[in-house]
């Protein structure tokens, strides 16, 4: 009996945004926002945000590896710094 290969994985790439839903980008916005207007003066500068992808649970990461849970998705701080500008 002949099972068929399952397709090959591949990878996105982190900096296109194209695979990125808009209501996932947004939540990642709206949670760098507050975090600039809050820590203007001792601001440390998040690696990006983690985003959940169905409920849009946001958190800010400092890690530069972050560890993603099923249905997260890591939005670098210079993406959502470049849709800001």
């Amino acid at each position: 009996m002949l099972r068929e290969r399952e397709p090959e994985r591949q990878e996105t790439p982190q900096s296109d945004q194209n695979w990125l839903n808009p209501d996932v980008l947004q939540a990642a916005r709206q949670v760098y926002r507050v975090y600039l207007r809050v820590h203007a003066r001792q601001m440390r500068r998040p690696a990006g945000v983690i985003v959940n992808s169905l409920t849009h649970q946001s958190w800010l990461i400092f890690s530069s590896r972050p560890i993603l849970l099923p249905g997260e998705q890591f939005i670098p701080v210079e993406n959502i710094d470049s849709e800001l500008s």
